[in-house]
């Protein structure tokens, strides 16, 4: 059981470099982690990856200058919250 089991991690820029990175290390540590980017095919992959390591990841396309993007990015994380039963604590 890792530091970030139960918590939802919603990671920006996430598809390579520093946010790639922390989204490997947020799964290692047990979080349900959702990766945005606007690097479509290199942010799948990136979340293919965790999920072939067992990790629970999805990545979403998110353009962090959108606000429709950002509504769209947070509906996800609010319904993979009620979905996996996480309550703020």
């Amino acid at each position: 059981m890792g530091r970030l089991t139960g918590k939802i991690a919603l990671i920006t820029g996430a598809s390579r470099g520093q946010g790639a990175a922390e989204a490997r290390l947020f799964a290692a540590e047990g979080a349900a982690v959702v990766l945005a980017d606007v690097l479509d095919q290199e942010g799948d992959a990136v979340a293919a990856t965790l999920r072939n390591e067992g990790a629970d990841a999805v990545y979403r396309h998110l353009d962090v200058t959108s606000p429709q993007g950002w509504e769209t990015v947070i509906d996800h994380v609010a319904k993979l919250a009620r979905e996996t039963g996480y309550t703020r604590k």
